[in-house]
């Protein structure tokens, strides 16, 4: 039997995107704008949620980015969700991990490999060094970098719109430039594929974890057919969830996962009285809730920025 996950959340803390925009430009507010943009577009119906991804990789190409250096950063940054190589090691002893994530793939490679996953690995392809741009074309967008960054915050709900009107032309730029290349080859594992892959094995008793609006495609999937469970997600993830964690260790995932394949969605809702072999580890760091008031939205929020710091902030 398989189990689906996301990666970065549900067992990695780190946000690659955000952590290439810290190494290579020194700005975070970049990364901020674009991923803030991003959910603009996906919750106004004009993309989908996880081109995150897709948006920064022209921006990475100027930079002249190596993928030696992804695979360093990625090793050298990987800060994983406590227990996570435990509840891990418990999976894959008993199921077939399946990771579906809209990071980039050397990222998933390197940091899946750190955890002893061992099963299938679906993420975005990306090789910047196979672009020849001309280095005009790469100061000019590299000198939009700060530019971004200084422009108001962009709540999806209700956007900034010299912030957005920024981006619509700049993003237009892009596409009559060399780098519309870039844009159209980025094939992101954005929410809908991320569903598309997971429905793709034909499981009959699906189980996925995530934790974020690039989720909740894939959660509002396996819901119908068994269990979506959020782990310290985000609002997004919390609603279409029927099984939310709020957890300080990656054991209750482990847990919630193995109740539910051997025993089912009722077995996960007595999960207290289930004598589970790690319920001992997991009681007092969890909280586990089947409805998604905005009190369990909060807390759920809480937990994920306590451990994921900024980037747990976004969408």
């Amino acid at each position: 039997m398989k189990f689906f996950t996301d990666w970065e959340g549900p067992w990695i803390l780190n946000d690659i995107a955000y952590e290439l925009c810290l190494a290579i430009f020194n700005n975070g507010e970049f990364f901020e704008r674009i991923s803030q943009y991003d959910d603009y577009l996906m919750m106004s119906g004009k993309g989908s949620a996880g081109s995150t991804l897709k948006l920064i990789a022209p921006f990475l190409v100027a930079a002249e980015l190596k993928r030696e250096e992804i695979v360093k950063i990625s090793r050298d940054l990987a800060k994983f969700v406590p227990q996570a190589e435990e509840a891990m090691r418990f999976l894959c002893e008993r199921y077939e991990a399946v990771v579906i994530s809209t990071s980039y793939e050397d990222y998933l490679k390197v940091t899946s490999e750190m955890l002893g996953v061992r099963g299938k690995i679906h993420g975005t392809s990306f090789d910047p060094e196979k672009y020849e741009i001309d280095e005009r074309w790469k100061r000019w967008l590299i000198e939009k970098v700060d530019e971004i960054a200084s422009l108001p915050e962009i709540d999806p709900t209700d956007p900034d719109e010299r912030a957005v009107e920024y981006l619509n032309d700049l993003f237009k730029e892009i596409e009559k430039s060399p780098f519309k290349r870039v844009l159209e080859e980025v094939k992101v594992v954005n929410a809908e594929e991320k569903r598309r892959i997971m429905e793709s094995y034909g499981e009959r008793k699906v189980v996925a974890i995530g934790d974020s609006i690039s989720d909740v495609e894939m959660l509002r999937a396996a819901r119908e057919k068994g269990l979506a469970v959020s782990f310290n997600g985000n609002r997004y993830a919390v609603r279409e969830a029927n099984v939310i964690v709020v957890s300080e260790t990656a054991l209750s995932e482990a847990m919630i996962v193995d109740l539910f394949l051997r025993k089912g969605f009722e077995a996960v809702k007595n999960y207290e009285n289930s004598e589970h072999e790690l319920l001992d580890e997991v009681m007092g760091k969890t909280e586990i809730y089947f409805e998604a008031s905005e009190d369990v939205i909060e807390k759920s929020e809480k937990m994920r920025k306590r451990l994921r710091g900024k980037v747990g902030e976004l969408g």
